[in-house]
């Protein structure tokens, strides 16, 4: 009995140290700024994805809105909405969503025939929005698999 005990003792004690260890690093993950998560996003996107264009300007606003964030083709700017940011992958998965629209949106004509399919097809069901959504969740995999 003695020697079901001692095993049975180190065992859940293994388990009790590696969970302690496993909630340490988990929270210095969760630690990390936003923006210095966001820079790291970006510079990962960059690297993959280059491009020859001028990087958009990345903001962060306290103002209250509708969406995540946004991306303006005129000012070349991403604006992400910290009220609406809940976690770290919801934010690597916003980011990566408007980098793709700056991708993609590359020319004044470009944004008037995204702002043209906005009245014609609406926000949830516009050919890009579509598009950027499943292109940001399967980066989101690809950066939090190579990075997190």
């Amino acid at each position: 009995m003695d020697t079901f005990f001692r095993y049975y003792f180190i065992i859940v004690g293994g388990l009790f140290i590696l969970t302690l260890i496993h909630k340490i690093f988990v929270f210095k993950k969760e630690n990390i700024l936003v923006e210095e998560l966001v820079g790291d996003v970006c510079k990962w996107f960059y690297g993959m994805y280059p491009l020859r264009k001028s990087y958009p300007r990345v903001v962060f606003s306290n103002k209250k809105s509708d969406f995540d964030g946004i991306y303006e083709f005129h000012i070349n700017t991403v604006t992400l909405y910290n009220k609406n940011l809940k976690s770290h992958s919801q934010t690597i998965e916003v980011i990566l969503h408007e980098l793709t629209h700056w991708y993609l949106i590359r020319s004044e004509k470009m944004s008037c025939e995204y702002d043209e399919q906005l009245n014609e097809y609406g926000y949830e069901n516009h050919p890009q929005e579509i598009w950027c959504r499943a292109v940001a969740a399967e980066f989101t995999k690809h950066y939090m698999k190579q990075k997190l």
